[in-house]
C-alpha cells in the first residue's frame, strides 16, 4: 500500500511538471541551446529567409544548421514532419505557418507550434506581366479579406473539422491524456506485491503445519487440513469439542455417542418373544369329520 501511494504521488508530480514545463518557448530559446536540433526544407523559402537574414539570432541559427546540414535539412515537408515525430522531442522543423497549423490539427495529434511566427509573408496569385486580371484579382482578394470570408474558410477547414480539438489552435500548454504507459508501473507493483505475498503466506502455512505436526505427533496432512479449516472458518472444532463452554458441539457429540445405544435397544425390542398361553386341546374347535361322530359346527 505504501509503495502504491508513493508511486501515485510521484506520477502525479511528474505529469504536472511535464505539462507545465516546456523546454522551448521562443525562437530565442531554440537558438541558445544545442541539444535539440532544428532544420528547414532544403531549397525552400524558409531556408532562404535564414540565409539572407541579418538578425543576430537568425544568423546564429543559420550557422548551426550549416554545421549539421546533413542531418537537419530535408527534401520535403512530409519528411520533416515525420522526422519530428520520430525524434521524440529532439528535433524541430521550421516551416510555413499555414502548413504548420494544418498539420497540428490532423491525426495523430502529436505535434505543436512553438512561439509566434518569426516572419510574415503572404501568398500571391501569379498572372502574366501586364495582364488585365491583375487589378480584378487584387480587388477581389481585398474584399474577401475585409468581409472575413477567407478567415471563415480557415476556421471551417482547419479548426471546425479538426481531428484533435474543437477549441481553436493548439498551443504548448495543451494537456495530454494518460495512456497505459503512464500507469503501467502501478499495475506491475500490484502484481509483484500480490505474488510475493501469496508465496510468503504459503511458506508460512507450511512452516506452521510442520511445527504443529512435530509437537502433536500427527500426520502433517491432517494438521494442514485442520489449519486450513481454522483459516477459513476461524473455529478450531477439535478444541471446541473439548471445551465445556461450547455446548452445541458437546450436545452433538453426546447425541452421536448415544445413537449406538438407542439402536441396540431398538434391536432388542424387535427380537423380544411373546408369551402365548397354552391352549387346551379340549377348547379347540374342529371342523370336519371325526370318528366319534361329533356334530359339525
Amino acid at each position: 500500500m505504501i509503495l502504491v501511494s508513493s508511486y501515485t504521488a510521484n506520477l502525479a508530480a511528474f505529469l504536472t511538471v511535464e505539462k507545465l514545463v516546456t523546454p522551448i518557448e521562443t525562437v530565442e530559446d531554440l537558438a541558445k541551446q544545442t541539444d535539440i536540433r532544428y532544420g528547414t526544407l532544403r531549397g525552400g523559402s524558409t531556408m532562404a529567409f535564414f540565409n539572407k537574414s541579418t538578425i543576430t539570432t537568425f544568423k546564429r541559427m543559420w550557422n548551426f544548421m550549416q554545421q549539421h546540414q546533413d542531418d537537419v535539412f530535408v527534401s520535403s515537408n512530409r519528411e520533416g514532419i515525420e522526422k519530428v515525430r520520430r525524434s521524440k522531442g529532439r528535433f524541430a522543423f521550421l516551416l510555413e505557418s499555414t502548413l504548420n497549423e494544418y498539420v497540428n490539427e490532423r491525426s495523430p495529434c502529436d505535434t505543436m507550434r512553438i512561439s509566434e511566427n518569426i516572419d510574415a509573408k503572404g501568398y500571391g496569385i501569379g498572372t502574366p506581366l501586364g495582364s488585365d486580371l491583375r487589378e480584378s484579382i487584387n480587388i477581389a482578394v481585398l474584399e474577401l479579406t475585409e468581409n472575413g470570408f477567407l478567415a471563415s474558410l480557415k476556421q471551417k477547414w482547419y479548426y471546425e473539422r479538426s481531428e484533435c480539438t474543437n477549441s481553436g489552435t493548439k498551443d504548448s500548454t495543451q494537456s495530454t491524456p494518460l495512456n497505459l504507459a503512464n500507469v503501467a508501473g502501478m499495475f506491475y507493483v500490484l502484481i509483484i506485491g500480490l505474488g510475493s505475498s501469496m508465496v510468503i503466506a504459503f511458506l508460512e502455512f507450511l512452516f506452521k503445519a510442520k511445527i504443529d505436526s512435530n509437537n502433536s505427533d500427527q500426520n502433517i496432512r491432517d494438521v494442514m487440513r485442520r489449519n486450513l479449516r481454522i483459516s477459513i472458518t476461524g473455529i478450531d472444532f477439535d478444541e471446541k469439542l473439548n471445551s465445556v463452554d461450547y455446548w452445541p458441539l458437546q450436545q452433538q457429540h453426546h447425541a452421536m455417542q448415544s445413537l449406538p445405544a438407542q439402536n441396540t435397544r431398538r434391536n432388542e425390542k424387535k427380537t423380544t418373544t411373546l408369551d402365548v398361553p397354552k391352549i387346551d386341546e379340549k377348547d379347540l374347535f374342529y371342523r370336519g369329520y371325526r370318528p366319534d361322530y361329533t356334530s359339525h359346527l
